[in-house]
């Protein structure tokens, strides 16, 4: 887990995810507990009207060949709209990634346990996302932290407001208006806890959102 927000859970089962974002869910879609880099999950998108389908977990455009051409999960929102891998992307191609809660592993204390990140309400939510056609993928774009992430990490991905979500999809949305959207989660809207080392052996199950309690026998 050592890239930012490269791990996130999506909890809901297809009707409520189609009920949420009213789309038609995409086949194949349901509860996920450890979506990682490079396996799919549903975004939804606008082409031209909004839709839901499965992307794979990991931005790459089609002239980026070579080697060292790899494709990344995470676009900070201070360069998004300049920096060339993204760039097409934010200004025709933007998503919404449901999730119901992510994951981080603390960048210092002694205690490296990974935590999950989750609205207080534990309701659906969408990331601000990228992405690109065919194989390309979509990638999650992130902001600076509010002071309670800013515990455990010096990165947060872009929360949306559910009243913003249909702005950031509109493709004639210039982009100084889609910047303001990309802003920290409030605080008071975010709870954190320990959870699972067995995060990183690949398990997919509702108790890898479960808290775990550390040897001091804290939760956080």
């Amino acid at each position: 887990m050592a890239r930012m927000c490269s791990r996130y859970a999506q909890s809901a089962d297809a009707k409520t995810l189609a009920e949420r974002f009213r789309v038609a869910a995409a086949p194949g879609v349901g509860p996920r507990y450890n979506l990682s880099a490079g396996q799919e999950a549903p975004v939804v998108i606008a082409a031209p009207a909004p839709r839901m389908t499965r992307l794979r977990f990991g931005l790459k455009p089609a002239w980026a060949q070579g080697p060292a051409a790899k494709p990344l999960v995470n676009a900070r929102a201070e360069t998004v709209a300049d920096k060339p891998f993204f760039r097409e992307a934010f200004r025709r191609r933007r998503a919404l990634v449901p999730a119901t809660a992510w994951y981080e592993r603390p960048r210092r204390g002694a205690d490296k346990a990974p935590r999950l990140f989750r609205r207080t309400d534990r309701a659906l939510f969408a990331f601000a996302g990228l992405w690109e056609p065919g194989p390309g993928g979509f990638a999650l774009v992130t902001v600076a932290p509010n002071p309670v992430a800013a515990t455990i990490h010096d990165r947060m991905p872009a929360v949306l407001a559910p009243d913003d979500e249909a702005a950031w999809l509109d493709p004639a949305a210039p982009p100084e208006s889609l910047k303001e959207l990309l802003r920290p989660y409030p605080s008071t809207l975010l709870e954190i806890v320990r959870v699972s080392e067995r995060l990183e052996t690949g398990a997919d199950e509702p108790s890898l959102m479960d808290p775990v309690r550390s040897p001091q026998g804290e939760l956080f």
